[in-house]
């Protein structure tokens, strides 16, 4: 019997996770890559194991993991799920089919229990060997770090992710005896790029404590699935892995059962569900923006989807939305087109056709509001500048109308920007495979296309050349001091500045960050030195080419751009979880430092991390050369911003340009 309590939806690993009963978690570092954790493991420790229900990508070219699995379920006395990442183990033959026995007969061992009681899923590299030795040898130590924490299970499965992704949501139902209890569950998936799915996604697994008969589990992931992570596109490729698993261990003591109680679960299912797919979506192979496509007057659901999906998965179209600047109706509108007729929608008529962007009506009766472009459009009273402003916010939502039909349907996507075509063309050539079979990335000068490696030879060096000598402070807070893999990228961007040779100091937050910092630079040729709050010998260990770190557990700004102007810094970068400074304009990108104490008395700028305003306001006070407020959500973001004549950002300049 279902209980009127609201559903609790959280997305955050900060504190406590309230995680279904009957479940454990592990991630370690197996050696299938070189470096970062790359094993993780479920473990449902109820006495009977888990009732579970999968969906699987219809890619004919699938890995071995997704067949066994596809085979497997729906099934009760389920005991573990096994995920390795960096190695998708797809396209290897019968070798890999053995391999992926072998993975389940490994965790089986560590676990007792059968191997049919194991599930199995890869990530990673298609067509590479796995060696099922590594695993094998890595299971006594994954075992033995299975707890209540989750944290190192979402890192263990990522690959070109720049974060963990998860959902947690509690519900109140009634038992047998009608006393209330609460159900949870607990959603993580992976996924950047390769993203198109058809019956799934990526990866994605959803652990809940309710007991749900396997059947029933199945017919309930199907239909969450449908308006969740079928809803997402970021590239139009399929993968050959893509799974989505549900386990249920039964510990609460609820049955879902009756209709209000599977109404009920449903509607979490599909919450979790909805909530991972979105952050799929905006953690998209280079994305900076989430991308929401919402078609309606279809003649039914499967046309506005194959047209919802169609729009966000057009190229040109994707393109415009990283642009910002610029309302891509039109190419909104032939993607739709375009996609209706793939659909066989060929009564679509252009004069029904009305497009709003960001709740902005652009399009009525096929044409432009007010002309035959969006110049004409200021008569009819809307805001270009607005317009403008709200394309540029990190959720974009499109609305189109095609008829007058009962079908609707929301696509989740993302923009294309120029690292999508970095990751997905020159990374690629990147991928190495050492004796050992570790998984790497080479990304040494050489590993390059011939057009990049010219570019970067002849434009490049002459332009990082002005900074040779130059002082620079780097300011960590939020996401790129705390979330691993943006801290691995900073510790690249830095290493890039110190071949450069500009002199660095480094400000951290903590021990912790620069612990991670110096693990992250263990492979190359350059030591971080925690310093004292000296400007003398700071001064004195830039002369002589070493990379500095202070350690600030509460960093004044103040004392910062003093320190940095004492220290004749030329510029000093702060990475924070904000692009910099906004007005009703949107991002600001240049101020003088006029302009800023101006903006700031009057209250004009607004921005989500509060230590940005007071950097700009010291900054522009003190005398500060340059300051440049960027988003550390960002990967590579501080060589984004040194080494391009735009950068990226708000930039507090003395300097006219």
């Amino acid at each position: 019997m279902s209980d009127t309590t609201e559903l609790s939806l959280s997305t955050s690993l900060d504190g406590p996770v309230p995680l279904p009963k009957g479940f454990e978690f592990a991630g370690i570092h197996a050696g299938i890559k070189r470096s970062r954790k790359d094993l993780g493991l479920i473990r449902c420790t109820s006495r009977a194991g888990a009732n579970a229900a999968g969906v699987f990508t219809r890619n004919p070219v699938r890995a071995a993991c997704v067949d066994r699995c596809a085979e497997l379920l729906p099934a009760s006395g389920v005991r573990a799920v096994l995920v390795n990442s960096g190695n998708a183990n797809a396209m290897t033959g019968a070798a890999g089919v053995a391999v992926n026995l072998a993975m389940a007969a490994a965790a089986a061992a560590a676990l007792e229990a059968k191997p049919e009681a194991i599930l199995t899923s890869s990530t990673g590299v298609i067509g590479v060997p796995l060696d099922p030795e590594k695993i094998a040898a890595a299971m006594p130590s994954l075992s033995a770090e299975l707890g209540e924490d989750p944290r190192g299970f979402a890192r263990a499965i990522l690959t070109t992710d720049t974060l963990t992704k998860v959902a947690h949501a509690e519900l109140q139902l009634r038992d047998a005896e009608g006393q209330p209890q609460v159900v949870r569950l607990f959603g993580v998936a992976k996924g950047s790029g390769m993203i198109h799915p058809n019956m799934a996604t990526t990866l994605g697994f959803v652990c809940t404590d309710a007991a749900v008969e396997p059947e029933l589990l199945r017919e309930l992931l199907r239909d969450a699935t449908e308006p969740t992570f079928n809803a997402i596109t970021v590239d139009g490729d399929t993968s050959t892995n893509d799974t989505v698993l549900a386990l249920a261990s039964g510990e609460a003591g609820v049955a879902i059962e009756s209709e209000p109680d599977r109404a009920s679960f449903s509607a979490a299912l599909e919450a979790v569900l909805r909530s991972l797919a979105e952050q799929v979506a905006r953690d998209g192979e280079g994305a900076t923006r989430l991308l929401e496509v919402h078609v309606s007057g279809a003649p039914d659901a499967a046309i506005a989807k194959a047209i919802a999906r169609g729009c966000c998965r057009s190229s040109l179209f994707k393109c415009s939305v990283f642009a910002g600047e610029v309302a891509g109706w039109g190419r909104l509108g032939a993607a739709a087109g375009q996609a209706a007729l793939e659909a066989g929608f060929l009564e679509l008529d252009l004069a029904a056709i009305e497009i709003d962007a960001q709740r902005i009506p652009l399009v009525r009766g096929g044409a432009a509001i007010g002309a035959a472009g969006p110049a004409g459009a200021a008569d009819e009273g809307i805001d270009l500048g607005e317009l403008a402003r709200r394309l540029r916010e990190p959720t974009v939502r499109w609305d189109v109308r095609v008829g007058e039909g009962p079908g609707s349907f929301t696509a989740l996507g993302c923009d294309f920007s120029y690292d999508y075509v970095r990751i997905n063309a020159d990374e690629a050539l990147q991928v190495t495979v050492n004796a050992q079979g570790q998984v790497g990335r080479n990304v040494t000068l050489a590993s390059y296309t011939p057009i990049l490696k010219h570019q970067l030879l002849v434009d490049g060096l002459s332009y990082v050349r002005r900074f040779t000598g130059l002082r620079a402070m780097v300011h960590l807070s939020g996401s790129a001091a705390r979330k691993p893999m943006l801290l691995a990228s900073v510790a690249r961007d830095l290493e890039l500045m110190l071949s450069a040779e500009l002199r660095v100091l480094v400000v951290v937050p903590d021990l912790e960050v620069l612990a991670g910092l110096r693990r992250d630079f263990a492979d190359g040729a350059y030591h971080l030195a925690q310093v004292p709050h000296d400007p003398e010998r700071i001064g004195a260990r830039l002369d002589r080419g070493q990379a500095c770190v202070l350690v600030q557990t509460r960093p004044d700004p103040g004392e910062l751009v003093a320190l940095a102007v004492r220290l004749g810094v030329a510029k000093l970068l702060s990475l924070a979880d904000d692009q910099g400074l906004r007005d009703t304009g949107g991002l600001v990108s240049e101020l003088t430092p006029d302009q800023a104490l101006v903006g700031l008395d009057r209250g004009r700028f607004s921005t989500e991390a509060d230590e940005n305003l007071a950097f700009a306001r010291h900054a522009a006070r003190q005398g500060l050369g340059a300051l440049h407020l960027i988003d550390g959500r960002m990967p590579h973001a501080l060589v984004a911003e040194l080494f391009t004549e735009q950068g990226i950002g708000t930039l507090i300049t003395r300097q006219i340009r």
